[in-house]
């Protein structure tokens, strides 16, 4: 049974709900500034694909005494594996959503994790907007309610909370959804994902480009368009501030976007985030996975994924069970 993603779910149900952690790509990423407390100031430009982790939600209380049973599965659950269950951000997001609103625990999380992590792509920050979408719809809770527990969680988890293509500004926790021309344009296209799994801290990337002397970057300037090469044109003119300093920790970087730059069909090119993912976009799906199969033969011990840019964040579906 499909549900409209993220509310209007309060009192269907009596079964576990489950939801996509969307990967996030940043377009275009700049860093504008730094606050007096030390986070950064960003300008970025971002899509979600439906590429992610499968995020499992029981949202029905615990019964008295009880803990909330928490499961990690998946390719890449084991570099969680020494994480305690209520340190991982999903339980903390479940946590500090009931703890506002007065509700107990939910009897159950599960992740499926399918995105490698320390990967700039979302990843932890997914999975934990993925739960306060889950939780906000079961319980009713309102969107700015929500988005404020988001940003006390972490600079990604608002935007992540959102998952549509929008522009993020402050220190990520500014999310406006682009206009109706781009985010129809960019809805739909296909894109390819590829991570040579080398993790790379974002913190290690802020300082390697604090030690490079790197300045603050002015907004980019995107117009509001439906036409494909304008818009591609004004990405390339923007930059990913933070890939120079992540090809100076992690050099194969450099190698991953020539791989995908090289792919037929390959519309634009960039590295996410802090890196080590890059992205591909492409016109079509098709496109992207005909593509995505080539690069994935090329490059065996790569993380190859292709999929499409979500047009709106990923639906809420009720599911039988966590291990369907």
């Amino acid at each position: 049974m499909s549900r409209a993603a993220g509310y209007g779910l309060a009192g269907a149900g009596t079964g576990p709900l489950e939801t996509l952690g969307a990967a996030k790509i940043n377009l275009h990423l700049h860093v504008t500034g730094r606050r007096d407390d030390g986070y950064h100031l960003l300008d970025s430009l971002v899509v979600f694909a439906d590429i992610g982790d499968r995020v499992v939600v029981d949202p029905w209380p615990l019964p008295a005494g009880a803990e909330t049973v928490f499961r990690l599965t998946g390719r890449f659950a084991a570099d969680l594996a020494c994480t305690m269950p209520a340190d991982n951000l999903a339980m903390r997001a479940a946590a500090a959503l009931a703890g506002r609103v007065n509700r107990p625990l939910p009897r159950m999380i599960a992740l499926d994790k399918r995105l490698p992590v320390a990967s700039g792509i979302g990843g932890g920050s997914a999975d934990a907007a993925a739960v306060l979408r889950l939780l906000s719809g079961a319980w009713g809770v309102p969107r700015p309610v929500v988005m404020d527990v988001a940003g006390q969680l972490g600079a990604d988890v608002a935007m992540c909370v959102a998952a549509c293509p929008a522009r993020i500004a402050g220190v990520g926790e500014v999310v406006t959804p682009l206009g109706h021309p781009t985010a129809r344009l960019l809805g739909g296209m296909g894109l390819v994902l590829a991570n040579p799994l080398m993790p790379l801290s974002t913190p290690a990337v802020f300082k390697a480009r604090a030690a490079s002397g790197a300045v603050a970057s002015a907004p980019a300037s995107l117009p509001d368009t439906g036409d494909l090469p304008q818009l591609l044109a004004a990405l390339a003119d923007a930059t990913n501030d933070l890939a120079p300093p992540a090809r100076v920790l992690l050099p194969v970087i450099a190698d991953v976007e020539t791989a995908l730059a090289a792919l037929p069909g390959a519309c634009f090119t960039r590295m996410s985030g802090s890196g080590a993912t890059c992205f591909a976009l492409f016109a079509s799906p098709d496109a992207a996975k005909a593509a995505s199969v080539r690069l994935a033969a090329a490059r065996p011990s790569w993380w190859v994924a292709a999929g499409r840019v979500l047009a709106v964040a990923p639906e809420i579906r009720e599911t039988p069970s966590a291990s369907s």
